[in-house]
């Protein structure tokens, strides 16, 4: 717990405005998201809600077409799956594939 006198820790992961959009379609428009260190967090949606394109930005996949993401408080260009894992960002998804 901090004090009064001491600042809070940054977030884990903050994302602000986040957007995707491939030829003729708005996947992700303006998503904000803040994750707290011991937090645990689900997403869920429907088919084509957008979950898959927001894991694959975090996983560097794909990179945003607008917004930021901050990773313990440092702006984070997670342009690569190799930049997202030196960022400490992983990923698992639920099905394997080889």
């Amino acid at each position: 717990m901090n004090s009064p006198d001491q600042p809070a820790d940054p977030p884990l992961l903050e994302m602000r405005g986040i957007e995707k959009t491939f030829p003729g379609v708005y996947a992700l428009k303006g998503v904000d998201l803040t994750l707290d260190r011991g937090e645990v967090l689900a997403l869920v949606g429907e088919n084509g809600a957008g979950k898959s394109t927001l894991i694959k930005i975090l996983g560097g996949a794909h990179p945003p077409t607008a917004g930021t993401l901050r990773v313990d408080g440092l702006q984070a260009d997670i342009s690569t799956p190799h930049a997202s894992q030196q960022a400490g960002i992983g990923i698992i998804y639920q099905e394997f594939n080889l």
